[in-house]
């Protein structure tokens, strides 16, 4: 099934975008980007029933009073309470699964969305990782964890699920956890670390198809993650073309996540996958 992500709306409130978005389709991925809400947990409750969405969640929403940087690896007191109101948010909507990034092997800090120096010297290993993911099945036995690839930001070795055999290494060990394939930033990961791009992409739906939950489109130059529609000469675009046999039989969610376009772009990109998986 096709959504759009909220990101790809350019507004502060969330249920702005929740029905700026619902003119182009009613499946919506709710993530971040908007400011905090008061009661934005009923508000949802209440546009989702009057306009007939179906939602996801996911990462960094609901939005928090005050901004940090959300890493999964970081089994920490603020890290749990922010999954813990995710958790809620995800009950309360009837979504099926929380899809959240991986997470980051140091603690950074943040400026203008590009990681800069670590903040301290913590450093976090993929054990950290499967702790949180424990701790996750634990308390929300029902619902199910998709974990993102990420891509080198600053450098090469800051986060984890970078490279193929980093997805494959966190699948194989932990079989509970699932896949949440953001083609851009393998396509940046690739770039940057030097495997091929469209041999990975076959290889991960070779191999795992049966765990990707969702797809994440969006273009970029391979160099930054720069959230650009898809074309029809767009790369993601043909791999689309190539996989949507697996695609639909395996009914993986696919979200649209471009940013800074107008809502013409987004629905004309929107029509144009839709029309692939249709």
């Amino acid at each position: 099934m096709l959504y759009v992500s909220t990101s790809s709306i350019n507004a502060t409130s969330v249920i702005e975008c929740v029905e700026r978005c619902a003119h182009i389709t009613k499946n919506i991925e709710l993530s971040g980007g908007c400011d905090y809400e008061e009661g934005l947990l009923n508000k949802l409750i209440e546009t989702k029933r009057r306009l007939r969405l179906k939602f996801l969640l996911h990462g960094y929403f609901p939005p928090p009073k005050t901004h940090f940087i959300m890493n999964f690896a970081e089994n920490s007191p603020r890290t749990h309470s922010f999954i813990t109101e995710a958790a809620t948010f995800i009950g309360m909507l009837d979504i099926p699964y929380y899809s959240v990034h991986s997470g980051f092997k140091k603690s950074f800090g943040l400026s203008k969305e590009i990681l800069v120096n670590p903040s301290n010297t913590n450093a976090f290993t993929i054990k950290d990782v499967g702790k949180s993911f424990s701790d996750f099945k634990m308390n929300y036995p029902d619902t199910k964890l998709a974990l993102e690839n990420l891509y080198p930001n600053p450098d090469r070795h800051c986060c984890f699920m970078i490279a193929p055999a980093d997805i494959m290494e966190m699948l194989d060990r932990f079989p509970g956890v699932y896949l949440l394939l953001d083609l851009g930033h393998l396509k940046i990961s690739s770039r940057q670390t030097g495997f091929k791009y469209a041999e990975a992409v076959e290889l991960l739906f070779e191999k795992y198809s049966h765990r990707i939950l969702e797809l994440h489109l969006s273009e970029n130059d391979g160099l930054t993650d720069k959230h650009w529609p898809i074309h029809s000469d767009s790369v993601q675009y043909m791999i689309l073309k190539n996989f949507a046999a697996i695609i639909m039989k395996r009914k993986i969610n696919v979200v649209l996540e471009t940013r800074n376009s107008d809502i013409k772009e987004v629905r004309d990109c929107y029509l144009l996958i839709n029309e692939l998986l249709s």
